[in-house]
């Protein structure tokens, strides 16, 4: 089943027990609460950022925006509350994850991983708060994509091979088209804003030649995730790429056909959806 965890009232202690300084140690403590692996998971993820320009300034926001981590809060428990009924409806089973809302260090708005050794959501409110995914809409479509990797990689274990750009297209393919499905709307992309989706169709060849070519080419493709990323100035472009990519898919396969598929596979069947 999924079990939902709020740490809302923790969050509001420790920016009290701050007093508007973010303290390292006083936030190792709040985290070790939630799970005494925490800590250094978060620590060691946001390794590659520079704390002080990157991490601190979000978190600091975070604190001096109440207001929006309140709103924040309110669609979390609005969007979680009838989840377990709504996925059972459209996939016919029960998910297994821990969903926690919690401060991270810009480890991202949603992160699945594993704690205690239990699939687990983190949704990360100093994120979720930049990015400005406080509503209730915003909120359900982040949870439902991460709860759509949680379903794809518990059919496939193709997310040990993350690294590798065709993979990380395809995983994020899936759950956004996990998304789309459990929301009910095929249209729907949560990073629709200020014409994304409609550059995106506009541009749909384009966007998979140059993927397809930086895979070939051995470039990175980072370009094409991470809000802090963008392609010709738009973030985020390889989910709608990928989602594309699995709605191609789905015409040969069924969606657990499709999420099951091998990596050789996929790699084929990308270089077809591409040129």
């Amino acid at each position: 089943m999924l079990v939902i965890v709020d740490t809302y009232p923790e969050i509001i202690t420790l920016f009290n027990d701050m007093a508007g300084v973010f303290n390292i140690g006083l936030w190792e403590k709040y985290a070790n609460g939630i799970s005494n692996e925490l800590p250094e998971k978060c620590k060691h993820d946001s390794s590659d950022y520079n704390f002080d320009t990157q991490v601190i300034p979000v978190i600091t926001h975070t604190m001096e925006n109440l207001i929006k981590l309140d709103m924040a809060h309110n669609s979390f428990v609005q969007a979680t509350e009838n989840i377990c009924v709504r996925t059972k409806e459209v996939l016919g089973t029960e998910l297994q994850a821990d969903i926690i809302f919690y401060l991270g260090l810009c480890n991202g708005a949603g992160w699945v991983t594993r704690l205690n050794g239990k699939p687990t959501v983190l949704l990360g409110a100093e994120k979720i708060i930049e990015l400005d995914w406080c509503s209730y809409e915003n909120m359900t479509a982040l949870i439902y994509h991460e709860l759509g990797h949680i379903w794809h990689f518990g059919l496939n274990d193709i997310s040990k091979q993350y690294s590798l750009p065709i993979v990380q297209l395809f995983c994020e393919g899936v759950a956004m088209y996990f998304e789309q499905l459990i929301v009910g709307d095929f249209r729907h992309y949560h990073q629709n804003k200020n014409g994304w989706l409609n550059w995106c169709k506009i541009n749909k060849t384009a966007l998979k030649s140059e993927f397809l070519r930086r895979v070939n080419e051995n470039e990175s493709t980072q370009d094409f995730f991470g809000d802090w990323c963008s392609y010709q100035g738009y973030s985020d472009t390889g989910y709608y790429i990928g989602c594309e990519f699995v709605k191609w898919l789905v015409k040969s396969y069924s969606f657990t056909e499709t999420a099951k598929l091998e990596y050789d596979v996929v790699c084929k069947e990308f270089h077809n959806f591409a040129l």
